[in-house]
């Protein structure tokens, strides 16, 4: 039994797709489908992308929990009943369309986390038939479409760094338009502003895990996907929460070639994420981020982590001492000493303490100190407001005081090459 058999045994995974894939499938596409009143579009934007070299499928899982509301059911089966006939009139042998349905998911477990594990798990087994344990699983969300290039750059981005064991792939919100109202606009500006904001305030205080972590917009190779454990079944935040494990491994990279469009309406499947944030600015008519202080209380950490690899006990307790109230505090509670004591113990280089001490004080630790500081410390601040410091900070010019071109500029800095851990 190889890891994968072994995978699929513990979790009792059976097949849900009885066609056989293609003999050359090579990336499988995962979309989980929960009361979407358009899936088709997704479909066509997908099928409208320029062939790769392999064969790609594409999964969706329709589900909803056991107990969903009779409208959710009905909306489910009418989505059903179009994918089918879209799909039975868009054959295609090198880009298949396969759909599960699960209308009887566990109440308890019930969600996007799970919905995405069983196509992801599906995905496995697919990929395991044709003994392709490096292909490539993309998730996508049914609200979501693509650049025409999107299979093409993920397949060259694998074969280009062949070691890469995940990767983010570049989006982009529609921050205009006649789809949606003005607020709703002036809403996913300032919640992409906001994720961007973040993420370059992780490359500024350089913690090695600035990447975004959003489930309509990342790859992984099945094999780090299986050895990672596969997805959690959690309701709210399963990329986040998956995307801290392999991104752990290194080789994590980012695709900026293409781009993924995210739908930026109001939602409230989930309690956090795009949907609810929207919703959020849409009744309070503001949008808050974190603190660029706390940032740089983590930067004046991070710029001690020689100091710390190359000192005793009683010099890592002076570097505590000397940080920012709030961030010793936050170290101290979560028993940094400790953590300090066993990573050195299991690293013979600065290298490896470096990369033992960042699977420790990873993104998920970043996101828990800034909680912990907006609540106690310093409450959270406008997104407009901070993306600007940031910016001050950087020595970087800024735009006009204008939230869109605000957001496209730290668009422009998000897309510069990151290169790989």
């Amino acid at each position: 039994m190889d890891f994968v058999d072994a995978y699929l045994t513990k979790h009792t995974v059976s097949p849900l797709i009885k066609e056989p894939p293609h003999p050359h499938l090579n990336i499988c596409i995962v979309i989980p489908c929960f009361n979407e009143p358009d899936l088709i579009r997704t479909l066509e934007s997908v099928y409208h992308c320029q062939r790769p070299v392999y064969a790609t499928e594409v999964i969706v899982v329709v589900n909803a929990p056991a107990n969903a509301p009779a409208m959710v059911v009905e909306n489910n089966k009418i989505t059903l009943q179009k994918a089918t006939v879209w799909i039975n009139t868009h054959d295609d042998q090198r880009l298949r369309f396969h759909l599960i349905y699960r209308p009887d998911l566990p109440e308890k477990t019930a969600g996007v986390g799970f919905a995405r594990k069983i196509g992801m798990d599906e995905a496995v087994i697919r990929l395991h038939q044709v003994n392709n344990h490096r292909g490539v699983m993309i998730s996508l969300d049914a609200d979501a479409t693509c650049e025409a290039n999107y299979l093409t750059e993920t397949e060259n981005h694998f074969q280009k760094f062949p070691k890469t064991q995940g990767a983010s792939v570049y989006f982009e919100h529609p921050i205009e338009g006649n789809e949606f109202e003005p607020e709703i606009y002036k809403g996913i500006t300032l919640y992409e502003l906001h994720l961007r904001y973040i993420n370059q305030a992780f490359r500024y205080v350089n913690h090695p895990h600035a990447y975004h972590t959003i489930g309509s917009s990342f790859c992984v190779r099945m094999d780090a996907y299986v050895k990672q454990g596969g997805m959690n079944k959690r309701q709210a935040g399963e990329d986040f929460y998956f995307l801290q494990k392999i991104i752990s491994l290194g080789n994590y990279s980012e695709i900026n070639s293409t781009c993924i469009i995210p739908s930026p309406r109001i939602s409230d499947r989930v309690p956090f994420g795009t949907g609810r944030a929207i919703k959020h600015f849409v009744t309070d008519s503001d949008f808050k981020t974190y603190s660029l202080d706390a940032f740089i209380d983590i930067k004046s950490l991070l710029e001690q982590l020689n100091n710390l690899y190359n000192g005793n006990k009683d010099n890592a307790l002076q570097i505590v001492a000397s940080l920012a109230l709030p961030l010793r505090e936050f170290l101290e509670i979560n028993s940094f000493l400790l953590e300090w004591e066993s990573v050195m113990a299991n690293s013979a280089s600065l290298s490896a303490f470096r990369n033992r001490f960042f699977k420790w004080f990873n993104a998920f630790k970043v996101i828990k100190y800034l909680n912990y500081t907006a609540e106690k410390y310093c409450e959270k601040q406008d997104v407009m407001q901070e993306a600007r410091k940031l910016l001050v900070n950087l020595g970087l010019k800024l735009p006009s005081d204008n939230a869109s071109d605000l957001l496209k500029y730290y668009r422009t800095l998000d897309r510069t090459e990151f290169g790989i851990i």
